[in-house]
């Protein structure tokens, strides 16, 4: 299993290691939310703090294969190229591939241990997407590049309505740093990393966002055992009870 699969199934937990006799253990919380950071090669990462950084397409939209100093998790975008430099990406250490558009090659599908992640376009019909959410994806990127900060209930709702087409992960292009209220709506929608472009972004920024959404905390789940109301025609438990109480008076009087 690749990195940031195994970071996406641990949005929001707490990861403990050192156990066994004589270990010193310690535990460490994975944000709510990842910072990505898009970077058009891999020295343009200096400085920065992010979760995981994408490596920008090379020559004739290749794979790049230079390892971002000391990062944890990085991959690399592909548009086209061959096989041959996605292996040897993933040599150099690459996490995950990224496929930007359909003439990516079909070598960033292949079943390996590389996390796979996919650019969806903004005009996608619904055979396309039930597609792309049935492929091999641990993650699918969409651009929310135009979104304005404060979130207006328009635009969750548009965000939303992207998101119900898809089951994978969701990871955000996004060019504003959300305050904490809008981060929330973020988790609570659904959106599993903020990715953002070193070009544009700052180093502060980042750093601040990162902390601000270490403390953050997972979703509260609501709870399912709350009262409905009947639906026309159907009649409730008590109503029933009544009815059997009624009946049984009845039958009593014929006594």
């Amino acid at each position: 299993m690749s990195k940031i699969s195994e970071r996406l199934t641990k949005l929001g937990q707490i990861e403990r290691s050192g156990f066994g006799f004589g270990a010193v253990s310690a535990s460490t919380k994975i944000p709510v939310i990842l910072v990505g950071l898009s970077v058009a090669k891999a020295e343009d990462a200096k400085g920065f703090e992010a979760d995981l950084y994408l490596v920008g397409t090379g020559t004739k939209g290749s794979a790049q294969s230079e390892a971002v100093a000391d990062a944890d998790i990085w991959g690399a975008s592909v548009s086209g190229g061959t096989a041959k430099e996605i292996e040897a990406a993933i040599e150099a250490g690459a996490d995950f591939i990224v496929a930007e558009g359909d003439d990516a090659p079909g070598a960033a599908l292949r079943d390996d241990d590389a996390g796979k992640g996919y650019v969806v376009g903004s005009d996608v019909s619904e055979d396309r997407a039930k597609a792309i959410n049935s492929g091999p994806f641990d993650f699918l990127i969409l651009d929310g590049s135009e979104l304005k900060l404060p979130l207006s209930v328009g635009a969750v709702l548009g965000i939303q309505e992207q998101l119900a087409r898809y089951s994978q992960h969701i990871f955000l292009t996004v060019n504003q740093v959300p305050d904490p209220t809008n981060l929330e709506l973020l988790r609570d929608i659904g959106i599993s990393a903020l990715i953002y472009d070193a070009d544009s972004a700052s180093k502060s920024d980042l750093k601040s966002l990162r902390e601000t959404i270490d403390k953050l905390e997972p979703k509260k789940q609501k709870n399912a055992a709350g009262a409905t109301l009947p639906r026309p025609g159907e009649t409730t438990s008590q109503e029933e009870d009544h009815d059997d109480h009624d009946h049984d008076h009845e039958d009593e009087d014929w006594e």
